[in-house]
């Protein structure tokens, strides 16, 4: 169902969307934004609190807000709006999509903005560089995260059985998980989900193996035999029993609200980190987060990236107006208080000291991983590619083909390194 307000909409056509912003009455003296992102309800209640606070010190500003679910829906819809000469002013982007969005010009560079409009005096110089490409800053960073697993506490103390930790090896986890499905009071519930299609968990487990998901020349970091390891990692986990089977991890969606330690059916799943805030609030059992699994004597593998950006879309009428609603946006005391990290733990330094001591248990929760793990993060690796985002479906896709046995391991394994190289290809 399609629910229009006075500024916003979820999952709107763009007819709706266009039929929304036709000039009505006093809305026609307006100076409008069309702002976009992802997300759960959770973080659409924050950021529509945070576009009244701006409405309301900027008389005579509309800001027409657009959230859709997560993973490959809004994607899709953006490439459509995109390529229909529509896109939203302001864009709530991805680090694996900016170099793409900024490569076909469909960004704005910031850097005139920043200093002037948006005010970034207090941030460390490398967290805004995380925002550039090929030499200009196409997007600001709302907040710095990194993967880890999410525990359902409250199901592993019903089994009675001890979570896996910061350091569980790979082979520890899946025994951790396999026992809990056996030992659980809950009916078909399982120890994780089936994380062998997230990227997250993927990229993290080929730096881990010395490898990466893309080189810093712009194609695949890793070969057919780690891919092979990674498919029967999870193979092997679907025969033990350790995490959910394909029929259930379908019902997935890869969003919070569908994630299956939230409709129930896993104990453990992967995320980020300032997921954890939006994975509490939909759940009643108390969660938690540590770090991915590892190899024998490896590292994490893990590293701090910008959980998202806001970036400025190229044929934007109001540039200055979309630079200080991204300042407010990033600045605002009471904005602060609002978004807390549920989008990441923010940027700069003093912010983040002013809003730790009123955030909640989970956003508490989120910060606390972030430092447990803050001396084992490696490097941020460098932008993804282009095509870098069709190359993440095709993981996707294979992944479930290999978990239903349409296709072997090894054909999976094959099959993945031609068919993200080929994205790749096709993006450039």
């Amino acid at each position: 169902m399609v629910k229009l307000t006075r500024r916003a909409f979820t999952g709107a056509s763009s007819a709706a969307l266009a039929a929304m912003l036709l000039p009505r009455g006093a809305f026609a003296q307006n100076e409008t934004l069309q702002l976009s992102w992802w997300g759960n309800n959770e973080r659409s209640d924050r950021t529509f609190r945070v576009i009244d606070l701006f409405e309301e010190a900027n008389p005579g500003v509309l800001i027409a807000g657009q959230s859709l679910p997560g993973g490959g829906d809004y994607w899709t819809w953006l490439a459509t709006q995109t390529a229909g000469g529509n896109p939203p002013d302001v864009i709530q982007m991805d680090y694996r999509y900016i170099f793409e969005y900024a490569g076909r010009n469909v960004l704005l560079p910031l850097d005139e903005l920043i200093g002037s409009a948006i005010d970034l005096s207090n941030w460390p110089d490398e967290r805004i560089e995380i925002g550039r490409v090929d030499g200009k800053v196409y997007g600001i960073s709302l907040g710095a995260n990194t993967g880890g697993l999410i525990l359902n506490q409250t199901a592993f103390e019903e089994a009675g059985i001890t979570p896996p930790k910061i350091g569980t090896s790979w082979e520890e986890f899946g025994e951790i998980c396999a026992e809990l499905t056996s030992k659980t009071p809950r009916s078909a519930y399982y120890g994780t989900q089936d994380a062998s299609g997230h990227e997250i968990s993927f990229e993290t487990y080929l730096r881990q193996r010395g490898k990466a998901q893309y080189s810093s020349e712009g194609g695949l970091g890793f070969e057919v035999d780690d891919a092979l390891a990674w498919f029967t990692l999870w193979a092997e986990m679907r025969t033990s029993g350790a995490c959910a089977p394909a029929d259930v991890q379908a019902l997935s969606q890869g969003n919070v609200d569908t994630s299956l330690v939230t409709t129930g059916r896993a104990a453990s799943g992967i995320a980020q980190s300032n997921q954890l805030v939006s994975y509490q609030n939909s759940n009643q059992d108390q969660l938690d987060m540590v770090s991915l699994p590892v190899l024998p004597g490896g590292q994490p593998g893990q590293y701090l990236k910008p959980s998202m950006y806001f970036s400025v879309s190229a044929q934007t009428r109001n540039p200055e107006l979309a630079g200080r609603f991204l300042d407010f946006f990033l600045n605002n005391p009471e904005a602060m208080q609002i978004l807390g990290v549920e989008r990441g733990a923010p940027e700069d330094p003093a912010t983040r000291a002013a809003i730790a001591p009123d955030l909640d248990a989970a956003s508490q929760a989120a910060l606390a991983y972030l430092d447990a793990i803050a001396e084992l993060v490696g490097p941020l690796p460098p932008a993804p590619p282009m095509g870098a985002g069709e190359a993440t479906t095709v993981l996707g896709t294979i992944s479930e083909e290999v978990a239903f046995g349409a296709k072997s391991v090894e054909q999976g394994a094959s099959d993945l390194v031609a068919g993200m190289a080929d994205a790749l290809t096709r993006g450039t």
